[in-house]
């Protein structure tokens, strides 16, 4: 897996929205994506979802959950 530390892969708008999987998949990867357009740039970092709690878990714990 790629860090953040790596430089960001830069796109220009027409290519990126060819490329869009490429895109997604290399953010995904670790890689930061930056696409240009004439009034600004995008970044595109991809954020893993924390594991939930299985449903199993919240219910022997009865009570209402106070998180």
């Amino acid at each position: 897996m790629r860090t953040l530390l790596e430089p960001a892969r830069i796109w220009e708008r027409a290519e990126a929205e060819k490329r869009v999987a490429e895109v997604l998949d290399d953010a995904k990867g670790g890689r930061l994506q930056r696409v240009s357009d004439a009034d600004g740039v995008f970044e595109i970092k991809y954020t893993q979802n924390s594991p939930k709690e299985p449903a199993g878990r919240v219910l022997s714990r009865g009570g209402p959950d106070t998180r």
